[in-house]
């Protein structure tokens, strides 16, 4: 009779002639395994006395049933959709969500990627802002499946990771509209432009000349910036007629500035963010906004990295856009202006 204290999931594993981590399956009734197999699997635990260690297990073959999220700011009002979404996601294959803030922070994305594998977990999914030089390189060496969720960057096509992205720039959307509704002095208020860099090069590219008095770089997308963007724009002795905020924190932070400092929006200044969060729907005006599929982006980036993980597949990498979409609202309606700044 076999000596149980020294049965391991290993000795199971060769007896049914399957891998460790589908003896794991069958025991955890998890993941994609046949009734037939997982049948094998548990009459040769029965067989050799096989008393399962979960937790020894678990470390063995690197499943812990968790996944981390690394977010910029979970105070910025579009990543709790963000991280509701990865939650729902993994609730439905058994998985838990470890929320990281990495504060839009260099450094801090740096440290996550060095430091993922001694976070216990299966895999990470990280939506990057400020996208260090060596981001790249980390992830490509890590021993842990990744998952991007990628707004702003354009990476090369050796990103050892499974990402989900826009189609196409999602600051163009905006800059054409303001540009369609006759707005000639357009004005850009945001983080500094190497962060999600992408919005600002549509703002440049979408202008055949750009008036550097126009541009607001803040420390970062949050309402202080747009205020204090705000408060330089009315600074300047032409005002702009338009503002494509980097995101709708900002143009948010903008519009309720304009109001204490008497600018009508949309009559003075037309106002468009980036985001589409809750928030632009229950200002006033409500605030017209690029939206960036959040929820549907982080779903997919979320189903793509558990599925790598089940499957232990270390095969060629998933890339999938979605299409940004144009909502207009009040902060940007096109109207005949008759302005009551005086400045």
């Amino acid at each position: 009779m076999a000596n149980k204290s020294k049965v391991t999931i290993e000795d199971v594993a060769q007896k049914v002639g399957v891998g460790i981590a589908t003896v794991s399956r069958a025991i955890n009734n998890s993941g994609s395994i046949s009734p037939h197999t997982k049948a094998r699997i548990l009459e040769a635990i029965e067989e050799l006395g096989f008393i399962p260690n979960l937790s020894a297990q678990s470390l063995k073959i690197r499943h812990t049933n968790q996944i981390a999220l690394a977010v910029p700011d979970i105070r910025n009002a579009f990543v709790p959709e963000i991280a509701w979404s990865v939650e729902q996601a993994a609730k439905q294959y058994g998985y838990r969500v470890m929320l990281i803030n990495t504060s839009g922070n260099a450094q801090t994305e740096l440290e996550i990627m060095r430091d993922v594998k001694k976070l216990h977990v299966d895999g990470l999914v990280i939506l990057p802002l400020a996208y260090p030089n060596t981001l790249v390189d980390l992830i490509n060496k890590s021993t842990v499946p990744i998952s991007m969720i990628n707004y702003g960057k354009k990476l090369p096509a050796e990103v050892k990771a499974d990402i989900v992205s826009l189609s196409h720039q999602e600051g163009r959307l905006a800059m054409e509209h303001l540009i369609s509704i006759g707005r000639t002095r357009i004005a850009y208020a945001g983080a500094p432009k190497d962060i999600i860099e992408e919005r600002y090069n549509a703002y440049v590219q979408c202008l055949s000349h750009v008036d550097v008095s126009l541009v607001y770089f803040g420390e970062d997308f949050s309402l202080q910036t747009g205020s204090k963007a705000a408060d330089y724009f009315y600074s300047l002795k032409n005002m702009p007629d338009a503002v494509y905020a980097g995101n709708d924190m900002v143009a948010i932070g903008i519009i309720n500035r304009f109001k204490e400092l008497g600018i009508r929006v949309p009559e003075d200044v037309a106002v468009v963010g980036i985001d589409n969060n809750i928030w632009t729907t229950i200002t006033t005006p409500k605030v017209s906004s690029v939206s960036i599929m959040g929820v549907e982006v982080a779903r997919l980036a979320t189903e793509l990295l558990l599925k790598r993980i089940r499957e232990q597949t270390q095969g060629e990498f998933e890339r999938f856009q979605f299409e940004p979409r144009l909502i207009v609202r009040e902060s940007s309606v096109s109207i005949t202006r008759g302005s009551s700044y005086s400045g």
